[in-house]
């Protein structure tokens, strides 16, 4: 497994965190996925308290930028996150009786006395934002992400649905709520 750089986690620090699909598999490329991602996104944020300030759903990965409360660090998020991500993912594909991706999710796993369907890569990447030039930065990579030559899933950031762009580029309304980083970088 590669090794993550993960932060001491400081509760006042927002967190750049990135977490992939198996094998960086695009496993989700379908609308119905992403909407999973997205609605767990803001379940899990809800039920952890967590701040959400910013995503975006890749076919591959998501990206998010949070603030955690200070007893429930990045790494519990992301393992909440990732759990119940893949619960439903898998539930899903068992409601459709989509045999192809269940198989395709077996096949992934690398400890089968431990899991029966493979949907995320261990581990995740994590990196404090302690500045404005940093979170700026990040930002930007995430709303770009759908527009960059090896993905071309849009035109423009602001019309990927599956990313909080549109907010932060046209103050437009997105799938869910997030706060404004911007105030944090006055």
């Amino acid at each position: 497994m590669t090794t993550r750089w993960r932060p001491e986690f400081d509760p006042e620090h927002l967190y750049f965190v990135t977490t992939t699909a198996a094998e960086r598999t695009c496993l989700f490329r379908r609308d119905i996925i992403r909407r999973i991602l997205i609605d767990g996104l803001y379940f899990v944020n809800l039920m952890n308290r967590v701040t959400l300030y910013a995503f975006v759903v890749m076919p591959n990965h998501v990206h998010v930028i949070i603030q955690c409360p200070p007893d429930l660090p990045p790494k519990d998020w992301a393992r909440a996150y990732k759990a119940d991500a893949a619960r439903l993912i898998v539930r899903h594909c068992q409601m459709e009786g989509n045999q192809p991706a269940l198989e395709a999710l077996r096949r992934l796993v690398t400890r089968p006395d431990k899991q029966e369907y493979k949907v995320w890569e261990d581990g995740y990447l994590a990196k404090a934002a302690v500045t404005p030039d940093f979170l700026q930065q990040k930002l930007e990579y995430m709303h770009n992400n759908p527009v960059q030559p090896h993905w071309r899933l849009v035109e423009a950031p602001e019309d990927y649905a599956w990313s909080s762009a549109r907010f932060y580029l046209q103050g437009a309304p997105i799938l869910i709520p997030v706060q404004d980083a911007r105030e944090l970088m006055r």
